[in-house]
């Protein structure tokens, strides 16, 4: 459908691009720990941009239908806003792994045994056991009336699990997943059943929380709802209207000399990993922010259009959204600290590992306050019992300029790869 729409497109508008994604993702589903339902589910979608008269305009449909899509998508670029547009021409494409065949190949018995082998490995500590196991297989196309036509193919396998336990009245829930391109390995596996197993042998004790400023680590779970704040202020939209931080900082200090964050699409087989962006732009290693400093602004074509800036590679398209720049794989690169000098940074406070969804007051600004729904209490440098729910509260922004000690073990939590870390003045009540 994309190269006839696009021909359609040439026609009637001075230019257009599309990106066209299939999907097929296959489900298991466990229910203390017993294999309770499979499905599958099918998707396709287009979304079209056209440049007509100087204004953009974008439109979607799931249907085969090129001259109603395109009939919308120019009645869009009518009320649409001025735009400088270029697209990209076609060019070579990084090697990047988005697609493992033996992932591709498993059939539902063998996704389900992942879910028994956890399972199984976990049937002594007497949890109730909820598993979701989910592949998808899929096609992106990005094509445009400057000549460029470029597809790969993406695997997506997520092994979530959820583990619960009632203890002292408290129903005690211990999380965690696995994604990338290809079926998680044995030792991944055997990993995250020591990580559970731990988790529940520190929660045999409860403990009391420290109230006040206290120095938190922030496990690499607890780190993605925080983060939020500095990849927001990252986005070249922001800097462009005024609201980024971070912005402002281009080459200055904003952080710790101990933050490094990269945003990485040519990661071999991570959940962001692609060889060009839904907008054609090739992908790149792109450095956010260096010991500290400022380094990049991710963008797409056309805030890159309208600041003059070059674009990163970093459009991202649903079926019926205008492009938007977005992070791909990001990492938060490791430092030196062993999980013991972790524990001994902290001395006397907290371990966040899990927080709840929550209202922040100001998003980009990077103020929050958020429940941590899974907190450990740490006592002399040692994890000494599980503490209530609290919350935690500050401003991401001011609390990365006082890291104290980054770990050197890296875990990816989805497309994003975090090390623990460790803060001074985090408010906790």
């Amino acid at each position: 459908m994309i190269l006839p729409l696009l021909e359609r497109a040439a026609r009637r508008a001075a230019l257009a691009d599309a990106v066209h994604k299939t999907d097929e993702t296959t489900t298991v589903t466990f229910v203390d720990g017993c294999p309770v339902g499979a499905r599958t589910t099918l998707y396709q979608g287009v979304n079209l941009r056209v440049v007509s008269e100087g204004r953009a305009g974008t439109a979607g449909s799931v249907v085969e239908d090129p001259d109603d899509l395109l009939d919308r998508a120019l009645a869009s670029a009518a009320l649409g806003e001025p735009t400088s547009l270029s697209l990209p021409r076609q060019a070579a494409l990084p090697s990047v792994v988005t697609h493992v065949p033996r992932a591709a190949a498993a059939t539902l018995a063998e996704l389900a045994d992942l879910g028994h082998l956890v399972r199984d490995r976990l049937g002594s500590e007497r949890v109730n056991l909820g598993l979701t196991i989910e592949r998808s297989l899929g096609q992106v196309r990005v094509a445009n009336t400057a000549g460029l036509d470029a597809e790969y193919d993406v695997s997506l396998v997520v092994f979530a699990v959820q583990a619960a336990r009632q203890q002292e009245g408290r129903r005690l829930v211990v999380e965690a997943a696995l994604a990338g391109a290809d079926l998680p390995s044995l030792t991944d596996l055997e990993l995250l059943v020591a990580m559970l197993r731990q988790r529940f042998a520190w929660a045999e004790r409860n403990a009391e929380a420290p109230m006040g400023r206290q120095r938190v680590g922030f496990l690499p779970t607890a780190l993605p709802p925080l983060l939020a704040a500095v990849e927001q202020a990252l986005v070249g939209k922001a800097a462009l209207h005024g609201g980024s931080p971070l912005a402002r900082q281009r080459g200055a200090r904003a952080y710790s000399e101990l933050l490094t964050l990269v945003d990485d699409p040519l990661l071999d087989g991570r959940p962001g990993s692609r060889p060009l962006d839904d907008e054609g732009v090739t992908s790149r290693r792109l450095p956010l922010v260096e010991t500290g400093q400022v380094a990049g602004i991710i963008y797409d074509l056309e805030t890159a259009g309208r600041v003059g800036a070059t674009p990163t590679g970093h459009g991202r398209r649903s079926t019926f959204a205008k492009p938007q720049a977005a992070c791909t794989n990001l990492v938060l690169e490791a430092g030196a600290a062993s999980w013991d000098d972790i524990l001994a940074t902290i001395g006397d406070g907290l371990v966040v590992e899990q927080l709840r969804p929550g209202t922040h007051a100001d998003m980009m600004g990077g103020t929050f306050a958020l429940p941590a729904a899974l907190a450990w209490r740490v006592q002399g440098g040692e994890i000494v019992g599980l503490v209530p729910e609290v919350t935690v509260a500050g401003n991401v922004h001011d609390l990365l300029a006082r890291l104290l000690a980054v770990g050197r073990d890296l875990m990816w939590v989805g497309s994003r790869a975090m090390p623990p870390v460790v803060v001074d003045g985090v408010s906790v009540f």
